[in-house]
């Protein structure tokens, strides 16, 4: 559910009152999606890195907000979730406009439906979208070069049948699902799709392999990761700094475990609110 109130350029308005104008829409140049739990944004450091990212891309000039490690923008980003009083846990999105030669900042917040970091217990049900296949890049491993194909992923989705549908490149290899990395457990050996076959990379991507040499895990990031991988799995999980660790129970005929899952699971929850 969505907060009352929005932050535009330092100034709260009720967002009932607060429509984003024809004139800001033409000077969007990106948003970026946040994950609060309590009083701490995981993954910063690493989000903050590609925002930085994205201003090089589109030439245009760091503004302060993103200067100091992203100190005034954090302090936004705090008065709105107080101001909506989100004490637990919230989903922040956040808009870049171009105006009147400077950057101008709007905070939109929302309620989330997992405040308690719990694991799925249901599990996700998966297929491949294969009607298009997601063009390999230098933007490919951004997210604003990869959403175009993600909403047509998406307006494809049926749930509960499908919960999640996953690109594939030219090669017929697998990416991602939508906004997430997706890790196939083989044995003692955790897979995901590397970044030069055209994968998306997510902010919380760096923890993976931390955990696995914690747990005596070995990962390798392919990049050539063929359906057959999928059939030979033993467990399956997406991964995003959005939504955390989701346990997938379905593909087509094949049935995962998620046992290392729940443990895969447990050290990352400790681990981002580090």
């Amino acid at each position: 559910m969505s907060s009352q109130f929005v932050l535009i350029d330092n100034q709260f308005s009720l967002a009932s009152d607060q429509q984003l104008t024809l004139s800001l829409l033409e000077n969007l140049l990106f948003k970026e999606h946040f994950r609060a739990i309590r009083s701490h944004l995981p993954f910063w450091n690493k989000q903050l890195e590609l925002i930085h990212l994205k201003f090089k891309l589109l030439n245009e000039p760091l503004p302060d907000m993103l200067k100091e490690d992203g100190k005034e923008l954090k302090r936004q980003i705090e008065r709105t979730l107080i101001k909506n009083k989100l004490f637990r846990g919230a989903h922040i999105q956040v808009y870049f406009f171009r105006k009147n030669q400077h950057i101008s900042l709007l905070i939109k917040t929302e309620t989330t439906n997992k405040p308690d970091e719990s694991l799925n217990s249901n599990g996700l049900t998966i297929d491949i979208f294969d009607k298009i296949r997601k063009s390999c890049s230098t933007l490919s491993a951004l997210d604003f070069g990869s959403a175009p194909f993600w909403e047509i992923v998406k307006s494809a989705q049926t749930p509960p049948a499908t919960d999640e549908l996953l690109l594939l490149n030219a090669e017929d290899c697998i990416l991602e699902a939508p906004g997430k990395n997706i890790y196939a457990l083989i044995g003692n050996t955790l897979l995901t799709p590397a970044p030069k076959s055209g994968a998306y990379i997510d902010p919380s991507q760096h923890l993976l392999p931390i955990i696995c040499e914690k747990m005596g895990l070995e990962m390798l990031a392919v990049e050539r990761l063929k359906k057959e991988i999928l059939f030979q799995a033993e467990e399956l999980f997406l991964v995003s700094a959005f939504h955390g660790i989701e346990w997938v129970k379905a593909f087509r005929h094949k049935r995962y475990f998620n046992k290392t899952t729940k443990q895969i699971h447990q050290e990352f929850n400790k681990l981002q609110l580090v």
